[in-house]
């Protein structure tokens, strides 16, 4: 015949562990080192306040800014009243190769338009990111692209 144990001391023993088992989990918790926030925190978020802002005047540019692919050439446009203003960087990004991604200098034709020669480049998803300033107000923006 089995023994049996009475509900009470079952109740008891799962209520032990139980709280043994929380214990040594908050004791090995506690023994972890965790440094969430980095020595130049301050100066990083000011950044990443500025990355923001300068998102949002992008976005506000809505569909004026865009990148297109035409015959050898990555076409960038931008709003053609601040193109004689605007001083800053294109980036084409491939997430597949850090190697291959290239960085040009954004100086657009009177027009608003930026000719960026695809030679060398690999076909597939790229990313343009656009980084530029005008009229004292910085302007990031990201438009995706396929290369045949």
């Amino acid at each position: 015949m089995a023994p049996r144990v009475h509900w009470g001391v079952a109740v008891a023993v799962f209520y032990t562990v139980f709280a043994l088992s929380t214990v040594g989990f908050v004791v090995f918790a506690m023994s972890r080192d965790v440094e969430l926030v980095s020595e130049d925190y301050y100066a990083r978020a000011l950044e990443h306040d500025g990355h923001m802002q300068a998102q949002a005047n992008g976005d506000a540019l809505g569909r004026a800014v865009t990148a297109t692919v035409a015959e050898g050439h990555v076409l960038v446009r931008v709003p053609p009243d601040m193109a004689s203003l605007v001083r800053g960087t294109a980036t084409l990004y491939r997430a597949a190769d850090a190697a291959a991604d290239r960085t040009i200098a954004l100086v657009p034709a009177a027009d608003g338009t930026v000719v960026i020669p695809t030679t060398g480049l690999a076909s597939g998803r790229w990313r343009v990111k656009l980084v530029w300033s005008a009229d004292g107000r910085d302007y990031y923006a990201e438009r995706d692209i396929r290369l045949p």
